[in-house]
């Protein structure tokens, strides 16, 4: 079934950027661990309004979304979505919730981790755990856990059939950035297309890799 995440927020398919942020912080007050200890259904409720707020605060998820409401969105991804983007985690700061809960709830060290690696102005504390994080899950998963990028592309049924190339707008770090990606002939909705070397980069000028998830425009 469907996820109606307007429903879920309690906003109108109208409803502005603010208004869903003012939706969500009032919801997420009442699903407080403080507030819900006794409540083991809190935690679920929490991730169910984050999940519906990453995907309705995103502009770009937002439009998949209305096109296309049977299609699904990976849960974890959303949250890493929110915590990698400054204008979109900041409903955070007004919400007395402890960072330790949050990354507990939604497993977002490693983002903030690698905000820390990257561009400094993180607390000690969080490099030292992201360090060992790091010796416990081996480098290289690792390094592509925080450096790769997962983006949905919502592409015309003619360009799905015939192939071609498309320009694709996205951020790896403060500033964005348009490429060229190919499109193959004939790929469905739930490929997904590898463009190696063009995710973010660490401060070593190491590069993850630029994934896309397509899904083809029903018009």
């Amino acid at each position: 079934m469907a996820k109606d995440y307007y429903k879920v927020l309690g906003v109108t398919k109208k409803a502005s950027a603010e208004e869903i942020k003012k939706s969500y912080r009032r919801l997420a007050l009442k699903c407080h661990p403080d507030v819900n200890s006794a409540d083991p259904l809190a935690e679920e409720r929490f991730k169910e309004i984050t999940e519906a707020y990453g995907v309705l605060i995103d502009p770009q998820k937002r439009k998949i979304y209305d096109l296309n409401p049977i299609r699904g969105f990976q849960q974890e991804q959303v949250f890493e979505d929110i915590f990698s983007h400054a204008d979109y985690r900041d409903v955070f700061d007004e919400l007395p919730i402890k960072r330790e809960w949050l990354e507990k709830i939604f497993s977002i060290g490693r983002v903030f981790a690698y905000e820390a690696l990257v561009y400094g102005g993180r607390p000690r504390d969080i490099v030292r755990r992201s360090l060992v994080r790091l010796a416990v899950s081996g480098a290289n998963q690792f390094f592509h856990n925080v450096m790769d990028i997962h983006q949905n592309l919502a592409i015309p049924r003619q360009l799905a059939q015939k192939g071609g190339t498309i320009t694709v707008e996205y951020k790896p770090g403060f500033n964005t950035k348009r490429i060229k990606v190919h499109i193959p002939q004939s790929i469905t909705s739930g490929s997904v297309l590898k463009v190696p070397g063009m995710g973010r980069k660490n401060f070593m000028k190491k590069a993850g890799d630029f994934y896309l998830h397509i899904d083809i425009a029903s018009s």
